[in-house]
């Protein structure tokens, strides 16, 4: 297991539990994830991996970037279609679920950039 020194993968951590924060908030303020048992368990499923991954980011485990990278790529199909129908039925989990995906979309590219040196 690899790991990294780059100091970018603190920053790009923190974006990625701030996202996480943002979605329990989201999870707690709909409506329709709390009726269904099913939909409550995926929810959770999917917070715990998004906090997983920034804890693997926050240990410097580099592969993480690649797979950050591969599940944004295999949401982002479906995001406009989501962010469509939420803002119809639920504006405000709709503009949290737009600032989870830029935080995300960020924090990814923070872990492909070289950080910068300081000179002095």
């Amino acid at each position: 297991m690899k790991t990294s020194l780059n100091t970018n993968f603190i920053k790009s951590s923190n974006l990625i539990f701030i996202s996480a924060g943002l979605g329990s908030i989201n999870f707690l303020l709909s409506p329709d994830i709390l009726v269904s048992k099913k939909a409550t368990i995926l929810c959770v499923m999917s917070i715990s991996l998004v906090f997983a991954v920034g804890l693997l980011i926050r240990f410097g485990i580099s592969w993480v970037k690649f797979l950050l990278l591969f599940l944004i790529i295999l949401g982002f199909n479906s995001l406009p279609k989501f962010i469509k129908e939420e803002f119809a039925n639920h504006p405000f989990n709709a503009v949290i679920t737009v600032l989870q995906s830029v935080i995300q979309i960020y924090a990814t590219l923070l872990l492909f950039l070289k950080p910068k040196l300081k000179v002095g």
